[in-house]
This record gives C-alpha cells, structure tokens and sequence, in this order.
C-alpha cells in the first residue's frame, strides 16, 4: 500500500452526542448511565486531486449525521451474547447478569454492536462512514480512517477502517 502523506482531521465541537448505555465484563453489567461523548474523525491518505484526502465539510456532515442519530437515545448491544433484548408494549427490556432496564422503544437504539464500549462505538461510527463516504464517491484519496470517540474527559475508543475502492 503507498504511504500517506496527508490526514485530514475534524473535531468540531458539535461532532458528539448525549447517550445513555451500560457495558458489561466478566459477569457484571454496569447502571445504566450517560455521557456526553465527543467525536473526532481522521482520514488518512494522497491527494484525491484537490489537494487534500477529503473535505473538511463533507467529512464533517456525514460524521456529524452519524453522531446525531446517537444522541438523546439509549444505546444498546444488538449483538451481545450476554445482553437478552425483548420488546412489550412499546419498551424494550435488556437483562443481564441479573439487572432488568425498561425503556420506552423510540427512547432506545439497537447497534450491531456486542457491547457499549467507546472502542465499539467509534467502530460503528466508522463503519457507517465508510458506507457514507462510497455512497457519494469521495474515497478516492482516502486510505485509512480513524474513529475516536471520548467516554469521559481523555478516554478516547478507537477505531480504524481502509474504504475498499472498487
């Protein structure tokens, strides 16, 4: 793979979203809790012939798109082997380890995800971007992307993703 000279960085302060969530470890399962999680998005690459790897502000849209359908819900791992997930009357309860969370359905999003790790988080954010990015052609120059997203003040879960280029 050729090496990449330039990364196109984007942090803006709106690049985030307040969400609830739980992980579990081992045999535990956290309370259910918020943070206000912060965002941040590099693309690592060559000059796609303007210049630069990618847009400032198409990077920041799309990514900003993602965070949003994140914010003011309750995150939970569709795909978790220790997360039971069932829906009644309009909520959705998760058990695990023994705690039972009720929460109304349109409060709640499910991710393809095993667990509500920022690590998984910011792999899902990734994933999603990499879809975003293809669906409106602007992968050409871009060889590696890299998701962060911050739990709590300096605790950051990373993610990278290479976009095929067909």
């Amino acid at each position: 793979m050729p090496s990449s000279p330039f990364v196109t960085w984007v942090e803006p302060a709106d690049l985030g979203f307040n969400s609830a969530h739980f992980i579990t470890y081992g045999n535990v399962c956290e309370n259910l809790h918020g943070h206000n999680f912060h965002a941040r998005v590099s693309a690592h690459g060559s000059d796609g012939g303007e210049g630069y790897v990618l847009d400032f502000v198409a990077l920041t849209r799309l990514a900003r798109d993602i965070c949003q359908e994140l914010s003011d819900r309750v995150i939970l791992p569709g795909t978790s082997p220790v997360v039971k997930l069932a829906e009644e009357d309009g909520l959705i309860k998760a058990e695990s380890f023994g705690k039972r969370f009720w929460v109304e359905k349109e409060g709640c999003i499910v991710l393809p995800i095993a667990n509500v790790t920022a690590e998984l988080l910011a792999f899902h954010i990734g994933e999603r971007l990499v879809d975003a990015l293809h669906r409106e052609n602007l992968t050409t120059g871009v060889q590696l992307l890299e998701i962060g997203v911050e739990e709590a003040d300096r605790q950051w879960g990373i993610s990278r993703h290479r976009p095929r280029h067909d």
